[in-house]
């Protein structure tokens, strides 16, 4: 049972880690759209990550309440995080290394198995 409880607990670090990156990577993102003078909500690009991330889910078997809910929650935490500071620092250097399930040919870059998404420094 402990050895599981820590194979929980790395999961959950892992899961935390790769939410500051990808809030890291909305902040920037939202950054360059405000930058043009533009809207920070994107109704089309937030329809293509939810249509997306339903994908995955049903590819893996998760219930599409559970993904559909926790990228909604992205979506708006990082408009809330940029409305209400747009001077947030960024996370500090993240590399995360992510693996696809075996068999679901995932796009995750040049190597078919993994990725390493570096997240930049605070400034």
């Amino acid at each position: 049972m402990t050895r599981l409880r820590h194979e929980i607990e790395s999961i959950d670090r892992s899961i935390v880690l790769l939410l500051a990156a990808r809030l890291d990577a909305v902040q920037r993102a939202l950054r360059v759209r405000a930058g043009a003078n533009r809207e920070i909500t994107d109704r089309e690009q937030e329809r293509r990550i939810l249509l997306r991330s339903r994908k995955w889910a049903h590819e893996l078997g998760l219930p599409r309440t559970l993904v559909d809910e926790l990228f909604r929650s992205l979506i708006e935490e990082g408009k809330a995080r940029f409305r209400s500071d747009e001077n947030r620092p960024e996370s500090p250097v993240v590399t995360v290394l992510v693996a696809a399930p075996d068999g679901l040919g995932m796009e995750l870059g040049s190597d078919p198995h993994s990725q390493l998404v570096p997240v930049p420094t605070s400034r």
